[in-house]
């Protein structure tokens, strides 16, 4: 086992990369479809899907996680795409949780998810991640390009009544388009136990939507939402992206995602697997490890736990965005790779 580029607790069998960082954290995307087209996420010109034969199967998927979970993977999250529209979501749900997978989300838009709550719940779901980034219906519909807001409110009341709790609401600020609604938002946390999560406007897309005059910066975030009351550091178990607050005497906590202007790559635990199977050690490199093609061609265990171990062994150090020089996106869709 390459000693230089990994460390493994003998009990535990915790994996650390080149940086003593723990990889704990797998984020699988099984399908680039969307029922949306949300602007910050999909390129205005169409784009060009993969072939269901181009997509890891349940099997696939399921076998590599077994691996990943010999090696201390105790977290995975669900994306997509949007995970709700792939046939067999509650199944395969039920089968990573089967393998000993203790904390397993799924992060969707929420217009499929009222009527599936209660079944990812009893397959073995632990919580949902709702993409939200506006709280106005027709701006709604202009952000996401159709869609209709009353389903992810209906999609919201269903997994607190399944218990896929706390949920957790993703909102992107950006400047021009919802950034007057940060305040709203925010407000949601003094009467409902909700995690308003706000995430910096990545350059997710590549065909030049990103710009530094639509961005911006968390701390502007926080000042906005101090108008409304004190802010309160909160601590949860773990480590994560976001940097956690509550307004003093509110139920609910919110989350601040920095990728950009204060970065957390020194604390990185993930690593992504599209929806095509390709390994993505961290989400803006162009380095990826195919691990379709040698699934299909009838690798073994072992050969396949060297190629996650590879993985490990190719994160970077950190992503390498620097706010100041970028000009458009590295990487094409985030529909793609999943979030």
């Amino acid at each position: 086992m390459t000693k230089n580029f990994i460390t493994m607790n003998k009990n535990s069998q915790l994996l650390k990369d080149t940086f003593n960082r723990k990889i704990d954290y797998l984020r699988i995307s099984i399908t680039d479809r969307c029922n949306l087209k949300c602007l910050y996420c999909t390129p205005k010109k169409a784009l060009k899907h993969f072939s269901a034969s181009e997509i890891l199967t349940d099997n696939e998927i399921i076998r590599f996680v077994q691996i990943a979970h010999r090696h201390g993977l105790s977290k995975v999250r669900i994306t997509g795409g949007e995970p709700l529209v792939r046939k067999n979501i509650i199944g395969l749900v039920s089968s990573i949780r089967h393998i000993g997978i203790r904390d397993l989300s799924l992060t969707t838009n929420g217009l499929m998810l009222s009527s599936l709550a209660e079944k990812l719940k009893d397959a073995g779901l632990t919580r949902v991640n709702i993409s939200l980034d506006t709280l106005d219906a027709d701006k709604y519909k202009r952000i996401t390009r159709g869609g209709d807001i009353a389903l992810v409110w209906k999609a919201i009341r269903a997994a607190e009544k399944a218990g896929l709790t706390p949920v957790k609401i993703n909102a992107v600020p950006i400047k021009g388009i919802n950034d007057d609604e940060i305040e709203s938002f925010a407000a949601l946390t003094l009467e409902n136990n909700f995690h308003i999560r706000f995430i910096e406007f990545m350059p997710a897309v590549g065909d030049g939507t990103w710009a530094r005059n639509k961005y911006i910066k968390s701390a502007r975030i926080l000042e906005k939402i101090s108008a409304i009351g004190e802010l309160e550091p909160f601590n949860f178990r773990g480590t994560g992206p976001s940097r956690n607050f509550r307004i003093k005497g509110a139920r609910g906590v919110i989350g601040i995602i920095s990728p950009l202007s204060d970065h957390f790559c020194a604390h990185c635990n993930r690593l992504r697997l599209t929806a095509n199977g390709r390994l993505r050690p961290c989400l803006f490199s162009n380095e990826t490890i195919d691990i379709k093609t040698p699934l299909r061609n009838g690798i073994s265990d072992e050969q396949l736990e060297m190629l996650f171990l590879q993985s490990i062994k190719a994160k970077p150090q950190g992503h390498g965005l620097k706010e100041k020089q970028l000009r458009t996106s590295p990487i094409n869709s985030m529909s793609e790779i999943g979030g």
